[in-house]
């Protein structure tokens, strides 16, 4: 009798003891916070309203990023070669797609055209140039420094060799140490590029 009230004293405490540990893991989990780059604002886009771009059709891509890039975690910049992923603040789509539809909004916004698409599109049947995008570089360090580091070109609808090709390295810095601050900094290199690249488009096209 003694033996069998041992025994459930031991599996009672056994389960005491698995529970509070799964519940000081389950304290310890962070929630996972997810970011997105926006497009600017109407307002934010100005000298777009220009005449004699209305009717011109781009396409924008291939867009291309890093592998160190191409993954769902935030990258960060540390000391020296470091790099950081974050597990808890997580880009929530792939960047290389965010970029894409938020430099297609943009370009459309500043130009400005209605006729931006994402390259291959079926909307656009009488294209005239397309943008192409290589990401070099885009991450920045906590309350530092955010770097773009990008090229790209502008090529015509019926050739493979670009108009134009240029480098764009643009620097915007994070007001603090945070990653929502982080990432307001790659939305404000990304608009600057967007401007960059809209004079190459306007340039290319001769308007």
């Amino acid at each position: 009798m003694m033996r069998e009230r041992s025994a459930r004293v031991m599996l009672a405490a056994c389960f005491t003891l698995t529970t509070l540990g799964a519940c000081s893991i389950k304290s310890e989990t962070a929630p996972s916070n997810f970011y997105m780059l926006n497009s600017m604002s109407t307002e934010a886009a100005t000298g777009g309203a220009q005449s004699g771009l209305s009717d011109l059709e781009l396409a924008i891509g291939p867009v291309s990023v890093p592998a160190y890039l191409d993954r769902p975690q935030i990258v960060t910049r540390g000391p020296g070669n470091e790099v950081t992923l974050s597990e808890f603040d997580r880009w929530a789509e792939p960047l290389k797609d965010n970029i894409t539809s938020v430099l297609t909004d943009n370009l459309s916004r500043l130009l400005p055209t209605e006729r931006v698409s994402v390259y291959p599109s079926s909307l656009a049947r009488d294209l005239d140039l397309r943008v192409t995008l290589e990401v070099i570089r885009f991450d920045g360090s906590m309350g530092g420094d955010v770097v773009l580091d990008a090229r790209w070109s502008v090529i015509p609808a019926d050739a493979e060799a670009p108009l134009r090709t240029e480098r764009s390295g643009i620097t915007q810095p994070a007001s603090d140490s945070g990653y929502a601050a982080v990432v307001n900094a790659m939305n404000r290199a990304l608009d600057s590029l967007s401007r960059e690249i809209a004079a190459g488009v306007r340039h290319a096209a001769g308007r």
